[in-house]
């Protein structure tokens, strides 16, 4: 399912955070979609045994992102702000949540392919 990158959260926006930095489908199992990392971990779309990659609630893995995509935030009254290249501001309630969209954006667009057992009601 498209989602706009703007919508994204949890568990899909941490798979659109793989897939914008060169995440490749290694498996289709009962338990999920897999993906392989290009730092080799491995990232299981539905309820698998493995979930380690968790950008939007892990700071040493959004960190990276910041470094590697020379990512800009800031916050505002009830808002953060992250930006990645010029005139693609991404907005979220957290820094991590607007820094993952910041660099969904700039790598994939304004909108994302989902896989839909990971869109939330709150998202379609």
């Amino acid at each position: 399912m498209k989602i706009k990158t703007s919508a994204l959260t949890g568990r899909a926006l941490d798979w659109a955070v793989a897939m914008a930095i060169g995440a490749k489908p290694v498996a289709w199992e009962k338990r999920g979609k897999v993906l392989e990392l290009p730092n080799r971990d491995y990232f299981v779309a539905a309820d698998g045994y493995f979930y380690t990659f968790k950008p939007t609630t892990d700071w040493a893995q959004c960190g990276q992102l910041i470094e590697a995509y020379k990512v800009k935030s800031e916050h505002s009254e009830h808002i953060w702000y992250a930006s990645c290249k010029r005139r693609m501001l991404a907005l979220g309630r957290t820094p991590q949540i607007a820094i993952c969209r910041a660099v969904v954006a700039a790598q994939l667009g304004d909108e994302v392919e989902i896989p839909d057992e990971l869109v939330e009601k709150s998202q379609s």
